[in-house]
């Protein structure tokens, strides 16, 4: 009985995600947002429009790794033009 109700509980939750992997999805809509013909109109409505997807189109396991892989890229794109002179 009790595994029933915490399988009903778990149906009307959904997944659940951790810190990590709600940050990561966070990271590829923004980063989707900042590269799209919308970049000029960010806001709330625009972010969730890129948010929305995503759970549906990648793994938390996906998400967190390309989140990474992102974050990798936009550094060295950082330290380049640091070490360039160029702010």
């Amino acid at each position: 009985m009790m595994f029933q109700n915490l399988l009903k509980w778990r149906c009307k939750v959904g997944v659940l995600y951790n810190y990590e992997q709600v940050e990561s999805f966070a990271l590829i809509g923004l980063h989707n947002l900042l590269n799209s013909a919308n970049k000029d109109n960010i806001n709330l409505n625009t972010f969730k429009m890129f948010l929305d997807p995503l759970e549906k189109l990648h793994s938390k396991e996906f998400a967190v790794n390309y989140a990474d892989k992102l974050l990798e890229e936009e550094n060295k794109k950082r330290k380049k033009s640091e070490d360039s002179g160029v702010h």
